[in-house]
């Protein structure tokens, strides 16, 4: 799937700026299952998030925030169980992702599938790097996120709006020589092997 660009953004004809838009109401999330994988190595990550949605009203459209993110794949599931792949449109200006269906959604439940890619950058917004250096001398980089105000749309593709509030799981890959810290409760899933990185779950929040 390769995402294409809106280039009809609204603009304030006075200033020329990009005109501020709150996401439609017709569809809002209950639940999101978030999967991070960053690279300390490669200074990248790369995720996947299981967003469970409530439909409103019947729709053809789900606009959510996503910023700096490389999206791709997309599927959307309804109540159901019908799937479809809808075409995908990013606006780098607003930061969002339109996500236009090929059928409408009935009024009731749905889920939305996401893949996403990024730079694991030091700008300190959204899941970013960090450089510090270990009692033993040696450089190294940790991640460490930054939501507020608005940068959770830098992590992963959501609602990022504070009115739009939902229930998360967050599941982080992890090197085993690193700690993994956060402010809810963590449980770290046991090794399935000796050569895979140990996975902690890690509930409402990184």
């Amino acid at each position: 799937m390769k995402p294409c660009k809106i280039t009809d953004v609204p603009h304030d004809v006075m200033t020329g700026s990009v005109e501020f838009q709150r996401l439609p109401k017709t569809v809002v999330p209950r639940h999101y299952a978030l999967y991070l994988h960053p690279d300390l190595v490669g200074l990248t990550f790369t995720g996947h998030v299981i967003c469970d949605l409530e439909v409103k009203s019947q729709c053809s459209t789900i606009v959510c925030n996503s910023a700096e993110l490389e999206v791709t794949e997309v599927t959307v599931t309804d109540a159901n169980g019908v799937t479809q792949r809808p075409t995908v449109e990013l606006s780098a200006e607003l930061e969002t992702l339109t996500c236009r269906l090929q059928q409408p959604l009935a009024p009731g439940a749905a889920q939305m599938r996401l893949k996403f890619a990024a730079p694991l950058t030091d700008k300190m917004r959204g899941l970013y790097r960090c450089k510090y250096t270990s009692p033993c001398g040696e450089e190294r980089f940790a991640a460490a996120t930054q939501f507020e105000a608005t940068d959770a749309r830098r992590c992963f593709p959501c609602w990022d709006e504070p009115a739009l509030k939902a229930t998360f799981d967050i599941t982080l890959v992890a090197p085993r020589d690193r700690v993994a810290l956060s402010n809810m409760e963590l449980h770290i899933a046991p090794d399935q092997s000796q050569r895979s990185p140990k996975r902690g779950r890690i509930v409402r929040g990184v």
